[in-house]
């Protein structure tokens, strides 16, 4: 599984499982879902993940960070 920050574009992935990609289901709060062709959730995509992470809450991103050097 691979977890990845994009500092440039400020979207966070976090993969959840691996699987033949079917479709994306982007949410109003700026949330991508990608979903597998057996109805099960690859992967979350957070865009303007520095925005929605803020505080404490942001360790996630530069844990994200670090995880992709």
């Amino acid at each position: 599984m691979e977890n990845w920050y994009d500092s440039e574009e400020d979207i966070l992935n976090i993969q959840l499982a691996k699987g033949k990609y079917w479709k994306s289901v982007e949410l109003s709060n700026g949330v991508v879902i990608d979903i597998a062709e057996d109805g099960s959730i690859l992967s979350i995509e957070i865009l303007r993940a520095s925005k929605i992470f803020s505080g404490d809450v942001k360790k996630v991103i530069e844990v994200a960070k670090k995880i992709a050097i």
